[in-house]
């Protein structure tokens, strides 16, 4: 029996709760959470001592990162009194998306207040529906027109099993036949025979045995080489998971002289499986407002295995290789008919080599499949781990039980947590939990506006020091944001648990998948807390659009604006002038590491978990384009993430501006002497400028973003705010901090800030009770709701608050009636609820068969992909209601809220009503949004306009809707013409920035060639001509490279670019790059795999056999002359009036480059290996990286 410890902050009284001949003995909640009592809570009890700390340089997280804490049952084998702590990273997978909660949807428990009853765990998974039929589903044939084939041919797939083909190489094998790289016929028995082995041995080699005649580069070299190898990391997991001791959730296995689970280092679960679905025709207009075109049809294609260090509960447990991520059009640009139709394709069983995988979630852009136990035209090898696939209706009954989730609503998809996606975590796991449950499920849905500590709950102080000790972090953190057995939410320190066994509490506003206990113990990859954020505080804030239209209804002077603005851009602009002809540029390169988050872009190549954790808070400020598109792929290696893969691994030249101009200037490289960092800088500082005068994106010094949490102490007052730095902060003047807490005045808001409350003015004060709680903001839990869901509706789940102390501010503004921040009266008949609770899904589906339950399923889980997504849209509404009526208006009010509604519909499913939708846009469809309001298009975006004209028409005013001359002057519309004045200027200036006459003839790059050159002419001297022609082949394959690079960037028609004789003969050229779009038309993952296979051939194509150079020498040459050679064309295209730059020397070859300049530099000289080199980041670097 778990006993757990009684500390003085608790009620006194326990209670006995009888569970499955189980005498668990459970303390009550404290009384602090008393705003939550009639729907509290879990306590999760762990006991964990001794932390083992990864070495995260080998790790490498996308997405959030994780722990878990969990006990291991007392009737296990494991000795119950043992503690132990494992590693594994995480990006979890959630219930929700993002972090925000809508307590409408929240989950009741089954009939019993405390625990679930015997009977009704053993009947979990037991619906009828889910043994529909007595064959198993590896028997079961499909139709041919049911299916979807990604890559099948009966033969050989015989021949796969026939000779152990792993998979590795069965899925390099698709990846060519669904690309059209390599056609069945092709693919002999000899070539399959030859695939005989392990995923280590084999996998390396699959290129080399599909295509003998061409030289390839394995995919993903460069990232393999930091992240581990996904060949041998299959390997690892397929032993692992055979054995079924655990160790893919991170677990080491008992030893010969123990039976205590121990202490593990490695985790499973990391290995990608990436695919993209492709139109291969288009719908005719007439199909835009109808069914389905029947001309309409999908393909979907491979990318080859990619290992990112992230992992989630769904790989962790059942592995990698039986998930496929797949990538969608962008909804927002497809037809309804068009969406209708890829809905229908996405819910066709999809055949992969005679195995079965099936789409069970849909979210930003991405369809989860995955692997059942249905074959087609082969037979199930249990030698192979087939046995441990599951049907598709026992899989989800295993994430989400339904009969055990009757009242939840099934709009709730199962979702991989991403940040970003994109985002993973570091996860680590001890013995598992116990959770007891002792809210009334008759109570109803929550109203989050009065749930006081909505989406949080509590954790002690051990498990805190656990996550401080294993991360390494300067302080414990006081707060997580993370997600346990069904549970997600924020969870800060509970100052009266003292004792050494970390323990959570789960709240109801929490829970929002409902285990039975035994289902916990029986499963421990469901006892794994993923955490995903640490309390932090990020600065400075950026003043955007919608925060400056509240703050100047609410009493700021226009002017204030003006001046912030003003500042913003001399600070940036200055400290660079001032630098610029410095030998060493020190105070540039600290300006451009620290304002671009250099430092986070080199980490998180290594490490997804500190990208998540440390990153920004918001994942959604700056989007990455979609890169899965079908011009992202190459006959030997997909781009998926090439701009963020990390330099080019010939010639070391990174894919990000910002890490161009830090790694020219950390190799000796000084703006007024180079010709090309000059450019380079040039074109960050307009960026700079742009980013801060056109997106209206003011940083304020005296502000920071933190968490928002609840007082659980009930000490702060209504309209009191608490807050203390852990670190010196900027919120604040140094001679006001006085420990880190901050005592005065501040106003707060969080995003989207649409309504006249979502900002508010606050009094932030100092209790030393509250002194523990550092880098949150604390809220009061006393009046008459949530302070958090004043600001745009927000809650404690792990939402931030951002705060400003800038006196300017502070000291005009004025809070706005709290009536905005509820919904207009009669708000609730324009919306309804499209979603069938769990028990109203069970009683549809148990009468089907299980082909009929599995596509019923299917259709609610992948809703999304047909809804129309209105929230754009409403905001767009609500931006010009506030234009034309004024952001205190009546129609703006019910606008703002519509948009609140359908930003959170995916989650509540509930909607804005049809009539009610076309009603609005009715209104509005003739009223354009306002020009100041714009976002500013990039030039890729004009390029795409058919009329030149169009590019500057949306920017203009004369086409904004009327505003009433009693509203006075719209703050942007003041704002804008200032910054655009202030915009030209600083370009201006930047234009201006002198560069020394003979910064494109730097000699310490030229010497290795005028040193060849001399050689040749005293071995021509002496009658030797030998090094004088072979000389001449190195220039010449220089020159014809120049060529091929020259082709990128001419205007395309429909015919091939003249590339070198090589990049023809190996099919390196992708076909979709002369599709007659002009080059910079191309996404930017696609121009830098251009440009790479440049560097590549400057590398690797050279074959003449030399005698006068060994290859070294040769390759010094040939970049030193690269260098020259674009001297003379950047020269030339001067003096005719053009401009051309040093940008082809760079890219292939600035490894050499570097190095002959950091030699000739005269001081000292260092060079640094992967994975150092990327992990050398300057503290100060990561403390203020990052664009908030």
């Amino acid at each position: 029996m778990l006993e757990y410890e009684e500390t003085s902050s608790w009620h006194s009284a326990e209670s006995n709760v009888d569970h499955g001949g189980e005498n668990l003995q459970t303390i009550p909640p404290p009384p602090v959470i008393e705003d939550d009592d009639p729907y509290l809570e879990d306590v999760l009890d762990a006991a964990m001592s001794q932390l083992s700390v990864d070495d995260l340089a080998r790790n490498s997280a996308d997405s959030d990162d994780a722990m878990s804490i969990s006990d291991i049952d007392e009737t296990s084998d494991a000795n119950p009194n043992s503690s132990w702590f494992a590693a594994a990273n995480t990006s979890g997978a959630t219930m929700d998306s993002n972090d925000d909660v809508d307590h409408d949807e929240s989950i009741f428990l089954s009939d019993s207040p405390d625990f679930f009853t015997e009977n009704e765990a053993s009947t979990a998974g037991s619906n009828p529906a889910s043994s529909s039929s007595q064959v198993p589903s590896s028997q079961r044939e499909m139709k041919p027109a049911d299916r979807s084939i990604i890559a099948h041919s009966k033969m050989h797939t015989a021949w796969f099993d026939k000779y152990g083909v792993p998979w590795s190489a069965q899925w390099q094998v698709a990846v060519m036949v669904s690309n059209g790289k390599k056609k069945w016929e092709d693919i002999t028995e000899q070539n399959i025979r030859a695939l005989s082995g392990t995923n280590s041995i084999v996998g390396p080699k699959v290129l080399r045995v599909l295509f003998p005649d061409e030289r390839q580069q394995a995919p993903g070299d460069s990232a393999r080489s930091r992240l581990g190898n996904p060949y041998v990391e299959l390997d690892r997991e397929e032993a692992a998971l055979d054995k079924g001791t655990l160790e893919t959730l991170g677990l080491c296995p008992p030893s010969d002289d123990t039976t205590d689970l121990r202490v593990g280092t490695w985790w499973g679960g990391r290995i990608e499986q990436r695919a993209v679905m492709v139109k291969n025709t288009t719908a005719p207009k007439s199909f835009c407002n109808g069914a389905p075109a029947s001309n309409i049809s999908w393909s979907i294609r491979l990318f080859h295995h990619d290992m990112k260090g992230k992992s989630c509960r769904f790989t962790r447990k059942f592995g990698s290789r039986r998930f496929i991520q797949l990538a969608i059009p962008d909804l927002k640009k497809l037809t309804p008919g068009e969406r209708n139709s890829l809905k229908k394709e996405l819910l066709k069983p999809h055949l992969l080599h005679g195995r079965t995988f099936r789409a069970f979630s849909a979210h930003d852009g991405t369809v989860r499949l995955i692997e059942t136990d249905e074959d087609y035209e082969r037979v199930a090898r249990p030698e192979v781990g087939d046995s441990r696939r599951l049907s598709f209706r026992k899989f989800l009954d295993w994430f989400n039980p339904l009969e055990r989730n009757s009242n939840q609503a099934s709009h709730r998809k199962i979702k991989f947590r991403r940040a970003s996606d994109q985002y993973a975590a570091h996860s680590s796991l001890a013995n598992g939990p116990r959770v007891s449950t002792s809210h009334d499920p008759g109570q109803g849905p929550l109203i989050a506006k009065h749930v006081m500590n909505d989406g949080c709950g509590l954790i002690n102080r051990a498990a805190l020091r656990m996550v401080q000790r294993q991360k390494d972090l300067q302080s414990m953190p006081t707060a997580l944001q993370g997600r346990i057995a069904g549970a997600k939410g924020l969870w800060i320190l509970n100052p009266h648990d003292r004792g050494n066994r970390p323990k959570i509490w789960l709240t109801k506003s929490q829970v929002k998948i409902a285990y039975a206990p035994e289902e916990l113990e029986e499963d421990p990859s469901r006892r794994i807390f993923d955490l995903l954020r640490v309390s932090q505080v990020k600065e400075p804030v950026r003043l955007p659009m919608h925060p400056i239209i509240n703050f100047a209804h609410n009493g700021i002077p226009h002017t204030v604006f003006s001046e912030l603005l003003q500042e913003s851009l001399k600070s940036t602009i200055d400290e660079v002038l001032e630098d610029w002809e410095s030998d060493d540029a020190v105070a540039i390169w600290s300006m451009v590491f620290n304002r671009s988050g250099v430092g986070n872009i080199r980490k998180r190549r290594y490490d997804r978990f500190s990208e998540r954790m440390f990153g920004n808070f918001r994942d959604t400020e700056e989007k990455e384009e979609n890169l899965w598109t079908s011009e992202g792929f190459t006959s030997f290696g997909d781009i998926n993430n090439l701009v963020d893969s990390g330099p080019d691994p010939n010639s070391g030249w990174p894919s990000k501006l910002a890490e161009q101009i830090i790694e020219l200037l950390e190799a000796g490289f000084t703006p007024s002497k180079s010709t090309h960092l000059a450019a380079l800088m040039k074109s960050y500082l307009k960026m700079e400028v742009k980013w801060i005068t056109r997106e209206y994106r003011i940083p304020l010094k005296r502000s920071a973003e933190v968490f928002a949490a609840p007082d659980f102490s009930r000490t702060l007052k209504p309209g009191e705010v608490f807050f203390r730095s852990s670190r010196q902060c900027t919120l604040v003047d140094d001679d006001d901090m006085i420990d880190g807490i901050f005592d005065g005045h501040m106003i707060i808001f969080r995003n989207p800030t649409k309504t006249p409350s979502d900002a508010r003015l606050v009094k932030a004060v100092d209790y030393p009770q509250l002194r523990e709680f550092t880098d949150v903001l604390l809220f009061s839990v006393l009046g008459e709701r949530s302070e958090a869901s004043i600001l745009a509706g927000g809650d404690y789940d792990g939402d931030t608050v951002c705060m400003i102390a800038e006196p300017r501010l502070v000291d005009a503004f004025r809070n706005s009636s709290l009536r905005f921040a509820d919904p207009p009266d009669g708000f609730e008949e324009h919306r309804e609820e499209a979603v069938l609770r769990g028990s109203e899904v069970l009683t549809i589906v148990s009468p089907m068969n299980e082909a009929e339950s599995i596509r019923e399923l299917q259709m609610i889980l992948l809703d999304d992909v047909t809804r129309e997504d209105r929230c754009g849209l409403y905001s767009n509404m609500s931006d010009i209601a506030t234009f034309v009526y004024g952001l205190d208006s009546d129609k703006t009010h019910y606008l703002s809220h519509m948009y609140f509604n359908e930003l959170d519909a995916g989650k509540s499913g509930i909607h804005v009503k049809n009539k009610t939708w076309e009603k609005d846009q009715k209104e509005f469809r003739h009223l354009r949004l306002p020009a100041c309001m714009k976002k500013a298009e990039s030039g890729r975006q004009k390029r795409a306009k058919q009329k030149p004209e169009e590019s500057d028409s949306p920017r203009s005013e004369e086409n904004d809707p009327p505003r009433s001359e009693d509203l006075g002057p719209f703050v942007l519309n003041v704002l804008k013409p200032f910054s655009k004045d202030q915009e030209d200027k600083y370009i201006q200036l930047i234009d201006k920035l002198d560069i020394d006459a003979d910064a494109d003839r730097d000699p310490a790059l030229l010497a290795p060639l005028l040193d060849a050159e001399s050689r040749a002419k005293q071995l021509h001297d002496e009658g030797q001509e030998g090094m004088v022609h072979e000389l001449k082949e190195l220039k010449r394959f220089v020159e014809m490279n120049r060529e091929s690079w020259a082709e990128l960037f001419k205007d395309r028609v429909d015919h091939t670019p003249n590339l070198s004789s090589r990049l023809v003969r190996t099919g390196s050229h992708d076909s979709t790059f002369s599709s007659g779009s002009d080059f910079f038309d191309l996404s930017k993952a696609v121009q830098l795999q251009q440009k790479r296979k440049i560097s590549d051939e400057f590398w690797n194509g050279f074959q003449t056999q030399l005698r006068h150079f060994n290859e070294d020498g040769a390759r010094t040459v040939m970049c030193s002359y690269a260098y020259h050679h674009a001297g003379k064309i950047v020269r030339a295209a001067k003096d005719a009036g053009n401009e051309r730059s040093f940008e082809y020397a760079f890219v292939v070859a600035f490894k050499a480059l570097a190095e002959l300049k950091g030699k000739a530099h005269g001081g000292l000289y260092s060079t640094c290996i992967e994975p150092f080199h990327d992990l050398k980041v300057p503290r100060r670097g990561i403390r203020n990286e990052g664009r908030m």
